[in-house]
């Protein structure tokens, strides 16, 4: 039995693809996914990503659900000059 995924899937030549790029876009947001053939072999896969996604209450449960972590007094000292000492380009833009 094919999965859902499976048959959805539609094999288009890369030309097909080059010429109704809108459209195939606009199918594949409606769930649809399509593979790209050029010169007989399989070359691309048009679909949307994965949702990896999580709810914060989802989130929450995770955290809820692991064993309980206890940080040894030097702990906030230690994580202060890991910050201090780090380059700053690899910060992240909520430090600016």
């Amino acid at each position: 039995m094919a999965k859902k995924s499976e048959s959805r899937t539609r094999r288009v030549s890369a030309t097909k693809a080059s010429r109704s790029f809108a459209s195939l876009l606009d199918q594949v947001v409606r769930g649809r996914r399509f593979i790209v053939r050029r010169r007989g072999r399989d070359v691309c896969l048009m679909s949307s990503p994965e949702n990896d996604r999580r709810t914060g209450s989802e989130c929450l449960a995770l955290l809820r659900g692991r064993a309980r972590i206890e940080l040894d007094d030097r702990f906030g000292s230690d994580l202060a000059e890991v910050l201090a000492t780090g380059p700053s380009e690899d910060r992240s833009s909520w430090d600016a």
